[in-house]
């Protein structure tokens, strides 16, 4: 089997699992047999153009989106130097109060070829391991706005297009320290309501220690500013002093 046809067919999979179709349900929508469905999944058998048309209108998504296979062959585009997002590959990390547990999710940068300021991101939300992004729990697209201090990023859930997701982050003063960040979008159980979420954005893998964990819980200083301004505000730590892996 190919590496495009196993991408594509594990992309195809994820999201007809995130919409809740059964193989069988899915099989009989795009009228194809169930054998030929658990074939294209597991990339035994290359897709047509066609089939992948009707499967991203079935999914509600863009087509695009089951093909964004990333060849190795391939140099991928120059980043703007001088901004802290110059790397095509970051780290995502915040602390769910609802799971008591790390939320981790990897971002993937491309520049637009028409528009260098325009920058395509695909985040993997929901990892257990950074080595395996397509088992995450939801992936993300939209565009990047990197400024001198301040970056913001604009992400859409490609199986539900209704979830929006915006996350402003303050860029580090060294460049070789994670950015801080806020992460807003819609919360689900036990509420269905807006929500924001401290995060860390870095470069390199971090080392999961009682202080990374400190760093990602709001602090007695984070409810002090929400209590005195009655607003959520996102500073910088005073140290922010985490350690990369190995």
């Amino acid at each position: 089997m190919s590496a495009i046809s196993q991408h594509v067919g594990q992309r195809i999979k994820k999201c007809r699992k995130s919409k809740g179709f059964t193989i069988e349900q899915f099989s009989k929508i795009i009228n194809k047999s169930k054998a030929t469905l658990s074939k294209y999944e597991n990339g035994k058998i290359t897709i047509d153009i066609e089939t992948l048309l009707d499967i991203a209108d079935v999914l509600e998504m863009e087509f695009v989106n089951l093909i964004d296979y990333r060849s190795p062959n391939i140099k991928p585009e120059a980043l703007p130097a001088n901004s802290y997002f110059n790397k095509h590959t970051y780290y995502l990390y915040y602390f769910d109060g609802r799971t008591k547990k790390i939320t981790r999710a990897l971002i993937h940068l491309t520049p637009s070829r028409e528009d260098a300021s325009d920058i395509h991101v695909i985040m993997y939300h929901g990892l257990e391991s950074f080595d395996a992004p397509d088992k995450c729990q939801y992936i993300f697209t939209g565009s990047m706005k990197p400024y001198d201090t301040i970056t913001h990023m604009y992400l859409t859930n490609q199986t539900n297009m209704t979830e929006r997701m915006y996350l402003c982050i303050l860029n580090p003063m060294d460049a070789g320290s994670p950015a801080i960040g806020m992460l807003s979008g819609l919360g689900s159980k036990p509420f269905f309501a807006p929500i924001s979420i401290k995060a860390l954005i870095s470069k390199v893998l971090l080392e999961e220690n009682e202080n990374f964990l400190n760093v990602l819980k709001l602090s007695k200083e984070d409810y002090h500013m929400v209590k005195y301004y009655n607003m959520m505000v996102i500073n910088r730590p005073n140290s922010l002093f985490l350690e990369g892996k190995k």
